[in-house]
């Protein structure tokens, strides 16, 4: 019935019906499918492992990379601090705003901002 539709359904109907009638050829079938399965099984832990290495791989880049730049940003930080603290000795020594942007190289307008907040006074 089946069989006549597909010649590939017939194919496989002859297969079950050899392998139910013959416990050796079965039992060989069943160690055939067994082994491919497993195959199946490590190539998927392989594939699952690869990436949980991968991604393991990816986050410890990343923190990597966060620290670097965390630092690049704190020392530019502390540059900058450290120059506006020597702006504002030079501002309490009436040192003019030409001279300071000169000596650190701040803008008029930092060195203006700088006077204006109550630490410089």
């Amino acid at each position: 019935m089946v069989a006549k539709l597909s010649p590939m359904v017939g194919e496989a109907w002859g297969v079950v019906r050899y392998l139910s009638t013959d416990e050796r050829a079965r039992r060989l079938a069943d160690a055939e499918e067994k082994h491919r399965r497993d195959a199946v099984d490590r190539e998927q832990g392989a594939r699952e492992e690869g990436i949980e290495i991968g991604e393991q791989r990816g986050e410890q880049r990343g923190v990597q990379k966060g620290r670097q730049e965390g630092r690049q940003e704190g020392r530019q930080e502390g540059l900058q601090e450290g120059l506006q603290m020597v702006a504002l000795q030079l501002l309490r020594k009436k040192t003019p705003h030409e001279e300071i942007a000169e000596i650190t190289g701040l803008s008029i307008d930092e060195i203006r901002q700088l006077e204006n907040t109550p630490s410089s006074q």
